[in-house]
């Protein structure tokens, strides 16, 4: 074997080699692009096109896959948060080829932000987001999860900071409304959309939690005793009223009483009387043909029931009487 058919094998070999290298690249360049994702593809370091969900091949040396920066927060939690501060999250940064147009929750580290009233509280936003336009989030911003991150922590600063502690702590929903309007439509621009924004915790300081407890207790103290007081008041009053009511009921049974007496005592004298004047009238009727009056007959008769009455309260009683025959002979009868 002379030294040309050695050069013509290494040639061979070489292109043989340079063949396989373009056939492993050109396989290497066929790709499948999930439902949900999208890759963005670059020709000669421009924007080619976008691959939607499918089958696509790139053109070997000349079509480059455009990665998306992207960081990603994992939050955790010690015993204590307030001495770990910001050592309790953790932040992964990576290159992502495909990028995902699903609905996606975003985590942030808790953020320290003072109110109005000078009070620091730590604050937890989450987002919930989706990429709409991925030529958009690759190519308008550099750093598209830190541009986010930035100005969601901005946004909350400028609205706590014109609120106060109590406002902020019962506000979650106005806070949410409130950060939404503000940075929606500037992410848009990013082709990032927000759909949603949730305050998950408002963190006072240990201080500020122990003097809102001691408040919320001092609070419950005074609606109790306020309760106890306005209870016994409603308890005097009803008692008053029922002892006013009961005097009331008395009183008026006492007259009705009264009043039935005094009638019957009326009606039994109306009675009596009448009963007297049919006697005398009948006496009278009776003494007609004797020519006698019947008031005489009354008095003679008031006369011997007097002396009836006066001799049974004593053994011996002295009666004087005027002189009249006609008495004495009623007596000598008696």
């Amino acid at each position: 074997m002379n030294g040309a058919d050695i050069s013509l094998i290494v040639l061979a070999g070489f292109v043989g080699l340079i063949v396989l290298i373009i056939i492993l690249n050109l396989f290497s360049k066929i790709f499948v692009v999930e439902k949900g994702t999208c890759v963005i593809v670059e020709r000669f370091g421009k924007f080619h096109r976008k691959c939607d969900a499918g089958v696509h091949v790139l053109v070997p040396f000349i079509d480059e896959i455009k990665p998306l920066l992207w960081r990603y927060t994992t939050t955790y939690y010690d015993s204590n948060i307030y001495t770990t501060g910001k050592q309790n999250y953790k932040v992964t940064q990576k290159l992502m080829y495909r990028i995902d147009t699903r609905e996606s929750l975003m985590d942030f580290p808790l953020q320290s932000i003072i109110t109005r009233d000078n009070v620091k509280i730590k604050l937890h936003p989450m987002l919930l987001y989706r990429i709409v336009d991925p030529i958009r989030a690759v190519y308008e911003v550099y750093d598209l999860a830190l541009c986010v991150e930035k100005l969601v922590q901005t946004s909350l600063r400028s609205i706590i900071g014109d609120m106060g502690l109590d406002d902020t702590l019962a506000s979650r929903e106005e806070i949410n409304k409130t950060l939404m309007l503000k940075i929606s439509s500037i992410f848009l621009n990013f082709g990032f959309k927000l759909e949603k924004v949730e305050i998950l915790e408002i963190l006072p300081s240990q201080s500020i939690q122990d003097a809102l407890h001691l408040q919320i207790s001092s609070e419950r103290v005074r609606r109790a005793n306020v309760i106890s007081a306005e209870g016994f008041r409603e308890q005097t009053k009803t008692e008053a009223e029922g002892d006013c009511q009961a005097q009331i009921s008395l009183s008026r049974g006492r007259q009705q009483v009264l009043i039935i007496s005094a009638r019957a005592e009326a009606e039994s004298k109306i009675i009596e009387a009448q009963a007297e004047a049919d006697s005398i009238k009948i006496i009278g009727d009776a003494l007609k043909e004797f020519n006698i009056e019947p008031t005489q007959y009354i008095i003679g008769t008031k006369y011997i029931h007097t002396l009836i009455s006066m001799a049974k309260k004593s053994k011996s009683v002295n009666i004087g009487l005027p002189y009249s025959s006609q008495i004495l002979g009623s007596v000598k009868k008696l």
